[in-house]
């Protein structure tokens, strides 16, 4: 995938000036070496990080053209647990009200965790409840669709995220088509043993899909003013609505890494394979899409057997399977390397890139 240089290649750190004697002091230095500075809005624990990255209080500030002002919200989730999701909500709320623009979340080395969690979490930034989260496949040979909906009509379910419309617009379209979901109990799972195309049919499961800016159909000029499509007697209208609600959206990119593990794995796949990113930067990641169960044995001991496993919405392994010539893991779509995470995001190689692509991308 061809891609420009990174904007933070001669750009010194915090942490190069203070290792490298050659680097000038800030009084001498030219306008585009401006010392790093910490960001205004910090935030979140162990768990869920979060910080803004604006052109006036980071070492991004370089990105900035004259007069341009631009702000990119950077969460860092270190792994699903059970408070999770409400410290994703609290990161979110705190960037959007700081004037976030646009968003990198950071999965590198998360390990997984609660995968109801990392389903949940994703469901806030999709906006069709049809969308296929990941697909579960037994050791019966059951095979079923773990849909966005679920999520939905989850009570803990805090509305759709990150985007212009409304936070009850997905909800609000479960009403109209299945009032009864939203009762208590009223959730009906589908059954694992039902054709693709019968799924389709049934439930209404939407298949992965490229982000509309990938699109070959759509011009972009008809990105940018979505009704142009309507002048065109050919206009596929579900395109339509695709390109409008992604114009809708705040663009996001979501860095992974060779830790990225498991229910990580499943929530950057959900994203991507539902056209909800504008890229995954980083490396291969782990590659581990099984579901154990832990039996406990009378010695004291336990039995760690596999029960199921997971394929992404594409339909692709996560975990390799026998002698199987793909490699196991998501890849990401624009490649970037490096040997740690530094503690100044700053510093970070790989965040310059997903600011690059970002700008790219208007975001």
């Amino acid at each position: 995938l061809g891609y420009k240089l990174s904007h933070m290649k001669s750009i010194p750190t915090t942490i190069t000036a203070k290792l490298d004697s050659s680097v000038p002091p800030a009084s001498a230095a030219s306008p585009e070496l401006i010392q790093s500075k910490f960001p205004s809005v910090v935030g979140g624990d162990p768990i869920v990080h979060f910080e803004l990255l604006t052109p006036d209080d980071s070492i991004f500030q370089h990105m900035a053209k004259p007069g341009e002002s631009r702000a990119v919200g950077y969460i860092r989730l270190t792994r699903f647990s059970r408070s999770s999701s409400d410290g994703f909500i609290d990161a979110i709320k705190s960037l959007e009200e700081a004037g976030a623009q646009s968003y990198i979340i950071d999965l590198r080395n998360n390990y997984g965790g609660v995968i109801q969690e990392a389903m949940l979490t994703a469901s806030t930034l999709l906006r069709d409840p049809h969308s296929v989260l990941c697909y579960t496949l037994n050791s019966r040979g059951g095979f079923k669709p773990q849909e966005n909906m679920e999520y939905i009509v989850d009570p803990k379910y805090p509305g759709y995220l990150l985007s212009s419309e409304s936070s009850t617009v997905a909800r609000d379209q479960v009403r109209r088509e299945h009032p009864e979901y939203l009762e208590d109990g009223g959730w009906s799972s589908p059954t694992s043993y039902a054709s693709l195309k019968e799924l389709r049919m049934t439930r209404g499961i939407k298949p992965a899909h490229l982000a509309p800016s990938s699109y070959g159909g759509a011009k972009a000029e008809d990105l940018e003013r979505p009704t142009a499509l309507l002048d065109n007697k050919d206009t596929d209208l579900e395109k339509l609505a695709d390109v409008m609600t992604w114009n809708s959206q705040k663009k996001l990119v979501i860095l992974i890494n060779e830790g990225t593990a498991s229910a990580a794995e499943v929530f950057a796949s959900a994203l991507h394979d539902n056209g909800r990113t504008v890229a995954l930067v980083g490396t291969k990641t782990f590659g581990k899409g099984l579901i154990q169960h832990t039996f406990p044995m009378p010695d004291g001991g336990g039995l760690r057997l596999t029960v199921a496993e997971y394929l992404t919405p594409s339909l692709q392994h996560v975990t390799k399977v026998g002698s199987a010539k793909y490699d196991s893991g998501v890849k990401p779509d624009i490649r970037c390397e490096a040997s740690g995470i530094p503690k100044n995001v700053g510093a970070d190689l790989c965040v310059g890139v997903a600011l690059d692509v970002l700008e790219s991308e208007g975001g």
